[in-house]
């Protein structure tokens, strides 16, 4: 196992420069889409580390398992879109489905009403031709597809902190870890829920004052 990671390490690492281009090639034009977008808080992109690669392909349980994981593994390179409010997530879907070729999109959200943890949308898009560096078809290694993720700001503020507490540890969490995650969560959905019926209302007034017939002339 030792030789086939050093083997899988070596020729990840020799992609990575072209992996890079990409990443700021694909969140150049992403921006470029957004401009003038309201509720867009950022849009980032990453290259996936050498060692979080290997611990996908060699470590964890896939199934089913990959063949050719330089190509399959579809967030290599991923990027994130994070948004004001929930009703501005599936705007967001749109906006980036304008400039990108959707492959498979999924919203991920607990499975039981009774539930919370991790919400986010995630959609794998082919990657445009336009945005592949200038050696990029060079080689036959390379991956076919990228992953967006689109959430608001308390999903993320679940989300990452969640990540590397909950998802990366060798060890499983405790059920009083579990738990305390599942608080968290659940004042992140909170919040978002909050927020949205706060911008509904604060609308619905803006409409009616709008609306308001003038009062008589003094």
């Amino acid at each position: 196992m030792p030789a086939v990671r050093d083997e899988v390490r070596q020729r990840y690492e020799e992609r990575l420069p072209l992996l890079q281009e990409l990443a700021a090639n694909l969140e150049r034009e992403l921006r470029r889409q957004f401009d003038g977008v309201e509720h867009v808080d950022r849009i980032s992109f990453r290259v996936k580390s050498t060692d979080s690669f290997l611990d996908k392909v060699l470590e964890r349980r896939v199934e089913p398992s990959y063949d050719e994981p330089l190509i399959e593994v579809e967030d290599q390179v991923a990027g994130r879109i994070l948004v004001f409010f929930l009703s501005d997530v599936e705007p967001a879907h749109v906006q980036a489905e304008r400039l990108f070729t959707p492959v498979e999109a999924v919203q991920r959200r607990p499975t039981r009403y009774n539930e919370f943890d991790y919400e986010s949308f995630h959609a794998i898009y082919g990657i445009p031709p336009q945005t592949k560096p200038a050696r990029w078809n060079e080689r036959d290694d390379l991956p076919r597809t990228f992953e967006l993720q689109i959430r608001t700001l308390f999903q993320h503020s679940y989300a990452e902190p969640q990540h590397d507490l909950a998802y990366k540890p060798e060890t499983p969490p405790s059920d009083e870890i579990r738990r305390e995650l599942a608080w968290v969560a659940a004042s992140s959905w909170g919040a978002d829920q909050a927020i949205e019926r706060v911008r509904l209302k604060l609308a619905e007034g803006a409409k009616v004052d709008a609306n308001a017939e003038p009062g008589p002339a003094r």
